[in-house]
C-alpha cells in the first residue's frame, strides 16, 4: 500500500500549484509562544514527536495515523499561504500541516486553537471554471454547502460517510469540488476523486483491505519535499532531541531570610546562574500569607520574585501549608473542602499578581505523606495527620489549577509529587503507585495538570540501579524499590496504563545526602561528596537523554540548605547534606560538576 498512498496526488498537479506558495519564514518577532500542557508522544518511524497542542489535535482526530498521518517535523515558524504577511507556529504531518492560532485560545475549550492548514484549497488554484470546481444548485437534500457550492454525497463513491467518520469539518475542511475522475499521474489510473479545503479523497473500490478504498493524499510530504528540502525541523530526531521544549534543569533553594545575618538573596541566584541552572523551585506555605480576614500579605515573595526576574532565574512556587483557619482541625494539613474556595482564591491572586514573572506553579507536595495533611514533617521523619484521599487531592488540584490559569493562562501547573514509599498507612504514607495510580485514573486529574511532579529516591544507591534485577550495595535501604532513582519508571508505568503516557513528568525533588546526624538518613554517611557529585550527573543524563521525551524537567534537592542549617549551628542535618554548597557558601564538587555537564 506505501507506493499507491505516496501516488495520490497527482505530480503534474502539484508541480504547477505548489511552487507559487509562500517561502517559509525564519523564526519571526510576535509569534506567541505555545500554551501549555506541554506534552509528546515520539514516533520513530520518522524520527519526530508529536507536540503540545498538535499532539493533541492528532489525539481528538479519529483515525489519526491515517487522516494525518505521522509526524515528519518539529515546530517551526512559517508563513500562512492563505494570509501572505502573517506567520504561525506549523507542525507537519504526513497529510497535513497543522497551525497555531493564538487568538482561539480560551474559546470553546480550545476547539480551533490548532487548525489543518488550507492545503487542499491552494491545489485546485487555477481549476475554477473547470466543471467539476463550479458551483452547484441546492439539490434540497441536505447534502449541499452553502459556503463553497458543492455537494457531499456516498454515490458514486462513498466520501460523505469517511468525511463523517473521519473528522468531518475540523479535518477536512468544506468540499471544493463535486466527485468526479481523474488520472493519478503517478499511476496512470484513473479514479473517483473530490477535493476538500484541507485534503483530497480518492476511491479505491477494488482495494481488498476496506481501510484503504478511500486513500488520502500525502500532502505535507508533497509540500515539504517541494519547499523545505534543507529545513532542519524535518531532520530525523532521536527522542532526545524531539522534546516539546527545552528541557528545564533546576534547584531547590531557599530564597527567604533575606536581612538574616546568613541569607544572600542575589547570590544565591548568581551562584545558580553561574551553574548553568536557570530555574529554582521555591517553596511557599499559604499559611505565612494569608489572613483569616480575607488580606494577603506578599510581603518578601514579591521581592523573590522580584530579584529573580531581575537575575534571569525562572520560578516553580510549590505551594503547600494551609492556615490553621482553613483547615477542619486547625492544623496547616489541606484545607477542609468549604475552604477550597479560599485557596482557589489565594492562588488565582498569586498567578495575577505574578503574571508572565513565576513560570509554574506546584500545587501541595508529596501529598500521600500524612504529616503534609496536618503533621509535622520537620520533627522525626514526619509526625502526625493524616493521608488525604487521592480524589480529594484532584478536587483541590482542580480549582487551583482553574483559578490559575483564569489569571495567567501561560503559567504552567503542576501536580504535588507523591514521595517515594512502599508504606501503605494512612497514618504515616501511602504507596507512591497506589496512590498515583488514583490520581491518574481520576478523569478530573487529566483536565487540571500541565505535569506530573514526581519524587523518586535515592539512598545509597547508585542512578543506574534498580530493585531486584540490579540492586545497589546494600546491606540496607536496598530491598524495595522505593529506594530507588529508577522509581521513575514505575510511575511512569502507571500513567501510561492510565492513558497519561504523553504528559510530561516532571521530577521536581531527587539527590543524595551525604554525612549528617538526623535519624533516618543514616545511609548519607556513605555517600562522599564525590559520589554525590557523579550520582546527580548521572541521574540528570538519565532523565535528559534515557527518559526522553517523557521527562521534561528535574529540580535537584538542594541548592543553599546548608547555609541556614549552619546559621543555626547545625550544618549536618540531613537537609544541609542534600545540599550542593556547604554553609559557608563554598561549592562542593557536586556544583562543579553541574557547571561542567551539558545543558542542551
Amino acid at each position: 500500500m506505501t507506493r499507491r498512498i505516496f501516488a495520490v496526488l497527482g505530480l503534474l498537479v502539484l508541480s504547477v500549484s505548489l511552487l507559487a506558495w509562500p517561502r517559509p519564514g525564519a523564526a519571526q518577532g510576535g509569534v506567541p509562544d505555545t500554551y501549555p500542557p506541554y506534552q509528546a508522544r515520539y514516533f520513530p518511524e520518522t524520527g519526530h514527536s508529536a507536540v503540545n497542542w498538535f499532539l493533541e489535535t492528532w489525539k481528538n482526530t479519529p483515525n489519526a495515523l491515517f487522516v494525518l498521518g505521522y509526524p515528519i517535523s518539529e515546530p517551526f515558524i512559517e508563513e500562512s499561504f492563505t494570509e501572505p504577511g502573517k506567520f504561525y507556529r506549523v507542525q507537519y504531518f504526513e497529510r497535513a500541516i497543522l497551525e497555531e492560532h493564538p487568538e482561539n485560545f480560551g474559546q470553546q475549550n480550545n476547539r480551533y486553537y490548532i487548525l489543518g492548514r488550507l492545503l487542499g484549497r491552494r491545489l485546485v488554484e487555477g481549476r475554477e471554471n473547470e466543471p467539476p470546481f463550479q458551483r452547484v444548485a441546492d439539490p434540497g437534500d441536505g447534502t449541499w454547502f452553502a459556503e463553497t457550492g458543492h455537494t457531499l454525497r456516498d454515490s458514486p463513491a462513498p466520501f460523505r460517510t469517511f468525511w463523517l467518520n473521519n473528522g468531518g469539518l475540523e479535518v477536512f475542511g468544506y468540499p471544493l469540488s463535486e466527485q468526479f475522475q481523474e488520472r493519478n499521474q503517478a499511476t496512470g489510473e484513473i479514479y473517483w476523486v473530490q477535493y476538500f479545503e484541507r485534503q483530497r479523497m480518492e476511491w479505491h473500490p477494488d482495494e481488498p483491505d476496506p481501510r484503504y478504498r478511500i486513500l488520502l493524499g500525502l500532502l505535507g510530504n508533497e509540500y515539504r519535499d517541494l519547499r523545505h528540502r534543507t529545513n532542519p525541523a524535518f531532520n530525523y530526531r532521536p527522542p532526545d532531541q524531539s522534546l516539546p521544549r527545552q528541557f528545564i534543569y533546576g534547584f531547590n533553594a531557599h530564597l527567604y531570610g533575606q536581612g538574616t545575618a546568613w541569607q544572600d538573596r542575589n547570590r544565591v541566584l548568581q551562584m545558580s546562574r553561574d551553574a548553568g541552572v536557570y530555574w529554582i523551585r521555591q517553596q511557599v506555605r499559604w499559611m505565612d500569607l494569608h489572613d483569616r480576614s480575607g488580606a494577603i500579605y506578599w510581603a518578601e515573595l514579591d521581592d523573590i520574585v522580584a530579584d529573580a526576574n531581575r537575575q534571569g532565574v525562572n520560578l516553580l512556587l510549590s505551594i503547600v501549608a494551609a492556615p490553621s483557619w482553613a483547615t477542619a482541625n486547625g492544623s496547616n494539613g489541606m484545607p477542609r473542602r468549604e475552604n477550597f474556595k479560599d485557596f482557589a482564591y489565594f492562588v488565582g491572586e498569586m498567578a495575577k499578581r505574578y503574571k508572565g514573572r513565576v513560570q509554574a506553579y506546584q500545587i501541595w507536595n508529596e501529598q500521600n505523606r500524612a504529616c503534609e495533611n496536618g503533621g509535622d514533617c520537620a520533627r522525626d521523619g514526619g509526625v502526625g495527620g493524616r493521608v488525604a484521599d487521592a480524589s480529594y487531592y484532584v478536587d483541590l488540584l482542580e480549582v487551583a489549577y482553574k483559578a490559575i490559569k483564569a489569571n495567567d493562562p501561560m503559567a504552567i501547573v503542576v501536580s504535588g509529587a507523591p514521595t517515594s514509599t512502599e508504606t501503605n498507612d494512612p497514618n504515616i504514607a501511602l504507596s507512591d503507585t497506589s496512590y498515583m495510580r488514583s490520581m491518574a485514573s481520576n478523569p478530573k486529574f487529566r483536565a487540571n495538570v500541565d505535569a506530573i511532579g514526581v519524587h523518586p529516591g535515592g539512598h545509597y544507591n547508585p542512578p543506574d540501579t534498580l530493585w531486584p534485577n540490579r540492586p545497589g550495595p546494600g546491606p540496607q535501604w536496598r530491598t524495595s524499590r522505593e529506594f530507588y532513582f529508577r522509581r521513575i519508571e514505575d510511575i511512569r508505568n502507571v500513567l501510561v496504563e492510565n492513558g497519561l503516557g504523553d504528559k510530561q513528568i516532571w521530577i521536581t525533588e531527587f539527590g543524595w545526602a551525604t554525612r549528617n546526624n538526623t535519624p533516618g538518613y543514616e545511609y548519607g554517611n556513605s555517600i562522599t561528596f564525590e559520589q554525590q557529585a557523579e550520582w546527580i550527573v548521572r541521574a540528570f543524563q538519565i532523565g535528559r537523554r534515557e527518559y526522553a521525551p517523557w521527562v521534561g524537567a528535574m529540580f535537584l534537592w538542594n541548592l543553599n540548605f546548608a547555609v541556614p542549617w549552619r546559621a543555626q549551628g547545625n550544618e549536618l542535618h540531613e537537609q544541609a547534606s542534600f545540599g550542593v554548597i556547604n554553609g559557608d557558601w563554598s561549592p562542593r564538587p557536586a556544583w562543579f560538576a553541574i557547571q561542567a555537564m551539558p545543558k542542551d
